[in-house]
């Protein structure tokens, strides 16, 4: 089973454990895939994708070790490392947990993390160890090696493309940084942003719409990775300062930026009608003002207002004022609608939208105009009715007689 098991090695690791290490603890297990060409794989094998690592002196070092079960049924393996020197120390991590044991269900690969702590005094040369696999389907040994040695590491970096962005509480603040893994080896980093009340921040990676809470780097590599901050409407003007955080364990490399976003005030119009109500009751061919009350509730002036409106046809419909040169920030202002509903309008309930715009804000509602029919019509009409009767009342003593 042992030679089995080196025979296989370059061909798994090519053909099936193209695996990503540190995943979340309920994805370790990937599906196994047969080689497209050659024999079919039957077996049980562990396996490194790098069994031979270096590491700087007083460094951890991170080494990816896959089960891998082309058998019929579960494997339930012990797993311990014999070999380290004496002042090292170990753990077998799957997720973010310890573990002394696997259990790979039938063509699915297990992967774990193999932590190994040197001593802080260890010598600078190779060292050789391995990890023993026990199970009912026999015992494999995985030689590795780690090599202390000056390992000049690059930095590992958060770098935003565009670190100072500027807008108002309805912008989209997205900034796009590159995180660099510069450890030597594959790193889950956390994002993180300390942002202030009313602020909202989310992270995608590169170009991506899923948001994610964390990314994976293999070591040396960069990512791509944007992060978008939203406002409520009640943030005030000014600059903030923002910090963002790529953290891994306490062991692992992190990675942390400053950016800034500059907030401008901006207008909020609302309008509403008389007594907070958006109804009324108009008489047709009459005009009916209706006080209605013009709101900023933005952080900024909202300068140039006009108001308009759109109503059945026929109708007229003017403002007084029309026309605002600035309204301030918290402040309101009285407007008298005045709305003349068709003379020709029927009884009913009739629709008028009622706009307010300025320079960067726009507000509209629609008011509901109940119409009433004039009452000189009601006049006339008693009266056409009344010399109706007259004529047929004469009619009657004229013709009653013969």
């Amino acid at each position: 089973m042992e030679s089995l098991a080196k025979g296989a090695r370059l061909a798994l690791v090519g053909a099936a454990l193209a695996v990503t290490p540190l995943l979340a603890g309920n994805a370790l297990a990937e599906a196994f895939t047969q080689p497209a060409n050659g024999p079919t794989i039957h077996g049980f094998w562990l396996t490194a994708d790098h069994p031979d690592v270096a590491v700087s002196a007083g460094k951890k070092v991170s080494i990816p070790i896959s089960l891998l079960n082309a058998m019929d049924s579960p494997v339930r393996t012990k797993l311990a490392v014999k070999g380290l020197p004496e002042g090292w120390s170990y753990s077998i991590k799957a997720g973010g947990s310890d573990v002394t044991s696997a259990m790979p269900l039938p063509n699915e690969v297990d992967n774990l993390t193999l932590k190994i702590d040197p001593a802080k005094d260890a010598e600078k040369k190779v060292y050789d160890f391995e990890v023993d696999a026990v199970s009912d389907q026999g015992s494999f040994k995985l030689p590795l090696s780690v090599a202390v040695a000056d390992i000049p590491l690059g930095d590992t970096t958060l770098v935003p493309e565009l670190p100072a962005l500027h807008g108002t509480v309805s912008t989209s603040f997205q900034y796009k940084m590159k995180l660099t893994n510069g450890s030597n080896h594959d790193t889950l980093f956390n994002l993180s942003a300390d942002v202030p009340a009313g602020f909202m921040a989310t992270f995608k990676k590169g170009y991506g719409n899923e948001e994610i809470t964390g990314i994976p780097v293999k070591a040396g590599a960069t990512e791509s990775v944007s992060m978008t901050i939203k406002l409520n409407h009640n943030v005030a003007e000014g600059d903030y300062p923002i910090e963002v955080a790529a953290v891994a364990g306490p062991d692992d490399p992190s990675a942390k930026a400053k950016v800034s976003l500059k907030v401008s005030g901006s207008p909020n119009l609302a309008l509403s009608g008389p007594n907070e109500r958006l109804s009324g009751e108009a008489t047709a061919g009459t005009e009916t003002t209706f006080p209605f009350i013009l709101a900023n509730n933005g952080t900024a002036a909202a300068k140039k207002v006009k108001l308009s409106a759109t109503s059945p046809s026929g109708w007229k419909v003017s403002f007084d004022p029309k026309e605002l040169a600035k309204l301030d920030q918290g402040k309101t202002q009285n407007v008298n609608v005045k709305i003349e509903p068709s003379s020709k309008a029927i009884a009913g309930d009739y629709m008028v939208q009622i706009r307010a715009n300025a320079d960067g804000a726009s507000k509209e509602v629609d008011y509901r105009v109940t119409v009433e029919t004039s009452t000189m019509w009601g006049i006339i009409g008693v009266a056409i009715i009344a010399i109706a009767v007259l004529i047929l009342l004469g009619a009657i003593f004229r013709y009653g007689r013969r």
